[in-house]
């Protein structure tokens, strides 16, 4: 089995991928998904045609979309066309109606299951990919009637929709189609039967179940009329309040779950303003069924409603829930180590739901990257097919994955992302925010006045929000709650280093032992001063109270205070080294930035303890502004070419002229300003794949301008970040490799950073003179560091240090420190080259000249500039 994704461009572009696949000298099945987000109804299926012709054995599954996901990534206004190649699979794909073509009504949910079964389902069949259309809301129970069908068999896909999206309503304008034709009142079905096809299918959601169980009593369509007998969409507002109708995306953070099937979300859409009639037009006739159910109800008076995306049952048990990060984060978890360990990992179908990316804006982009280097594929839909605890759920809100395939095969997968989660605690805002919002009217109105079971929903959504897992300590945002609500201003986070040396050591049960008992003293002392503690994550507590009920003199002397008790000895523990900082006069938007920015001024001076005054860290707007022009400029001159390499010609002292450059990064923004390295390269490291793109590009122009240069040298500047990116290394031992004077060709080493890892610098340099290039170490003579790299590493040439070289007419010492360099180099029979940089006189030429320096290069004998000078 074979799997390969192509994002569509053009008809000529797709033509050309899908004949390198040679699809027709190949004998297995072939199946072809098309989830397009670009294309109208008529041109959908004109490109399936289109399709169908290169390959003519291909089964054509194709669903309209809002957007796609390609190779781990959501990309919306695309189109994915995504091409699986059988062994031994059987594929078959069918279109059938959803509606009776004489009577335009919904086909029964047994029925239209019944279809599917005679067309497509065979008894070896493993998988089924179905995908429906919004106006059949028969779905949840067309779904049941297919476990009773076909028992075991496992479904995925959902209900199609396009880019049109409302939090208002329910939109029905997705489409199906293949080569035949398109429809939005039909089902696409797919199935993959074979005695060596395996599959797994799951899903992750993030639903947090909270409250009683209660009944829906009376139903209209997909509308709740009533629960528990009374009035539904009064009862749903009783639970999470009145603001749901001003703010229509509150319903997507509160959806309510089927107690059968508990972490299954049904999404529901309050409206106030629309009639029954509305929502459901009498014209329509599958809708006759829904008000000969009702003859008595007034249906054309505008009232309260709440409606679910597909019709619902009177007798379903309902329970409230929420969707938060932690749980999305451990249901992800869940369904990936799943995912990863499953054998027959060949092809991978992915499907995730627009209420989704609604709730939480980083949600979906998030879950995907685990699985960016797979060959994942799929679209957003209106509702999702999981497959839950052996049997099929019609779901809403979910992320469902099948992993399937006909012999052992492994993917690449991403697990680290589950350590990068802040995106989806960002996210937590509006939720939390929400919280707040009720909080505060609580504190207003008579409490009494509030609806007994909306005070019992929001607390029992802060449990779950604002606690640390499995410890009954509030956690970091309880503490933005209380920043934001009670003035808690003066806070001390405390940190514990070394924490992985720890781990690595150390039994886990002794680890724990020291991390329960850190916690435990912190809290004593915490309780015993009355101030509070929080959890912020691993290792990272925090201690806050409001300035006005503690100096800062005395808030600050507690926390010296317990530091010390937390260093005092113990043999029952490890001893730990516990970080304080103090921030006071925080806010619920400074309060991360103050910590990072003194945690860096804390590495740096090597403190333990730091006072951070937020007054005195007021935001420098204009340097923020800067600092993002700069970014833009940046990122600019990558996408548009405009690294721009500049050569300083460097001055042969033994020959008198200039035979030896070095190449200086110079960039040009859109209106062709040059930005010199000062302005941006501390910037774009800290971007560190922006700084690997920016260099890539400087050594690819230097080496395409000398590569064919036979008496001119050029050397190249790189750091330790440059020789660790291997990608970049490989680049540049093939370029040498190829070149035909490698030994033209001199890599830098700079010394603006710390060679942590000798072994990896002394293979780099062995790489490079096996291949003919050579070494130069610059700023030598400014620190002890560099004295090591001549130890340590075989070098052709040094560079002086610049600030050494400046002030040799009139500092004595810069000259004896050249005197002694210059006669070190004595000392290895010459074998080294002397380059002394900012040569910006005569007076300075002379003192080089004096000491025999090989090369001079400064101002008084070349500037920096794009082109080379002429001989």
């Amino acid at each position: 089995m074979f799997t390969w994704n192509f994002q569509y461009i053009s008809k000529a572009r797709l033509a050309e991928a899908l004949s390198q696949l040679r699809l027709e000298e190949q004998r297995g099945d072939i199946l072809i998904r098309i989830h397009t987000a670009i294309h109208m109804a008529d041109e959908a299926v004109d490109l399936a045609k289109f399709i169908k012709n290169i390959v003519p054995t291909a089964q054509i599954f194709g669903t309209s979309t809002s957007a796609v996901i390609s190779w781990g990534q959501l990309l919306p206004n695309r189109c994915v066309v995504s091409v699986t190649l059988m062994d031994e699979t059987c594929v078959k794909t069918v279109m059938l109606p959803t509606y009776d073509t004489e009577t335009d009504t919904p086909i029964a949910p047994e029925e239209l299951s019944r279809m599917v079964k005679e067309a497509a389902v065979t008894e070896d069949t493993k998988l089924i990919l179905t995908f429906l259309t919004r106006k059949y809301l028969d779905v949840y129970s067309f779904i049941e009637k297919c476990n009773d069908q076909f028992p075991g068999v496992q479904m995925i896909g959902g209900v199609a929709n396009t880019s049109d999206i409302s939090l208002k309503k329910f939109l029905d304008t997705g489409f199906v189609f293949n080569e035949n034709g398109c429809s939005d009142k039909s089902i696409m079905v797919c199935s993959l039967s074979g005695k060596s096809l395996e599959s797994f299918s799951s899903y992750a959601t993030g639903v947090q179940i909270l409250d009683e169980e209660v009944e829906i009593t009376d139903t209209f369509g997909a509308t709740i009329l009533s629960i528990d007998g009374k009035d539904g969409a009064g009862e749903y507002l009783l639970g999470v309040g009145e603001d749901v109708k001003e703010r229509s995306e509150l319903t997507n953070l509160f959806p309510y779950v089927y107690s059968d099937v508990s972490d299954i979300p049904i999404f529901v859409r309050f409206s106030d303003k629309e009639s029954l009639e509305d929502i459901y037009p009498k014209d329509v006739p599958g809708n006759k069924r829904f008000y000969d159910a009702h003859p008595d109800l007034d249906t054309a008076s505008k009232r309260e409603t709440i409606t679910a995306n597909h019709n619902v049952t009177a007798g379903k048990k309902l329970k409230r829930a929420f969707i938060y990060d932690r749980k999305i984060i451990s249901d992800n978890r869940s369904l990936f180590r799943r995912v990863e360990n499953f054998e027959k990992a060949e092809t991978l179908f992915g499907y995730s739901c627009i209420a989704r990316a609604m709730i939480y804006s980083s949600c979906v982009k998030w879950e995907l990257s685990a699985y960016a280097n797979s060959n994942i594929s799929g679209c957003i839909t209106e509702g999702e097919i999981a497959f839950v605890n052996g049997r099929n759920s019609f779901a809403n809100c979910s992320f469902v994955v099948s992993v399937f395939g006909e012999k052992p095969a492994r993917q690449d997968f991403n697990p680290y992302v589950f350590y990068h989660t802040d995106s989806l605690a960002e996210d937590n805002k509006e939720l939390i925010d929400y919280l707040m919002d009720i909080e505060k009217k609580f504190e207003l109105n008579n409490r009494d006045s509030v609806a007994s079971s909306l005070k019992s929903f929001i607390k029992q959504c802060e449990l779950k929000l604002l606690y640390a897992e499995n410890q009954d300590i509030p956690n970091n945002a309880a503490l933005t709650m209380d920043i934001k609500l009670n003035g808690y201003d003066r806070v001390c986070v405390i940190s514990v280093s070394g924490v992985s040396g720890m781990k690595s050591v150390f039994s886990k049960e002794l680890v724990d032992f020291t991390y329960r008992s850190f916690v435990s003293k912190c809290s004593n002392f915490a309780k015993s001063r009355g101030y509070k503690l929080y959890s912020m994550e691993d290792w990272q507590l925090a201690i806050a109270e409001p300035s006005y009920m503690v100096t800062l003199s005395k808030f600050v002397a507690d926390m010296e205070q317990l530091q010390n008790e937390l260093f005092e000895y113990s043999e029952d523990s490890i001893a730990i080294v516990p970080i304080f900082c103090v921030i006071d006069g925080c806010t619920e938007d400074n309060l991360n930035s103050l910590y990072y920015s003194s945690r860096v001024e804390m590495v740096n001076k090597n403190l333990q303890f730091y006072v951070c005054d937020a007054f005195e860290h007021q935001v420098d707007e204009d340097s923020i502004r800067e600092r993002y022009h700069m970014l833009n400029v940046i990122k600019y001159a990558i996408e548009n070419d405009k690294v721009i390499p500049y050569y300083q010609g460097i001055y042969n002292n033994k020959t008198n002229k200039i035979d030896h450059y070095e190449s200086l990064m110079r960039l040009q923004d859109e209106n062709g300003k040059i930005y010199y390295p000062n302005s941006f390269l501390d910037l774009a490291r800290s971007y560190g794949l922006i700084y690997d793109a920016l260099s890539l590009q400087m050594i690819r122009k230097v080496f395409d301008k000398f590569k064919d240069i036979e008496d001119i040298s050029v050397s190249m500047n790189l750091n330790i970040r440059d020789i660790k990116n291997k990608q970049f290394m490989e680049y540049i031992f093939d370029r040498l490799s190829s070149v035909p004077h490698p030994e033209n060709f001199v890599f830098e080493i700079l010394e603006n950073e710390d060679i942590d890892d000798y072994n990896f610098l002394v293979f780099f340099v062995d790489r490079i003179h096996a291949l003919g290039g050579q070494i130069s170490i610059d700023d030598f003579g400014s620190g002890f560091s560099n004295l090591q790299h001549i130890v340590n590493i075989h070098t052709d040439y040094i560079k002086i240090d610049g600030s050494i070289v400046r002030t040799c007419c009139e500092n004595i010492e810069s000259e004896h420190l050249i005197a002694l360099i210059a006669g070190w180099k004595k000392l290895t029979s010459g074998r080294i080259t002397i380059v002394a940089e900012f040569v910006e006189n005569e007076s300075i030429q002379e003192i080089l000249l004096k000491y025999n320096i090989d090369y001079s290069q400064g101002y008084l004998f070349s500037k920096p500039a794009p082109e080379l000078m002429e001989s």
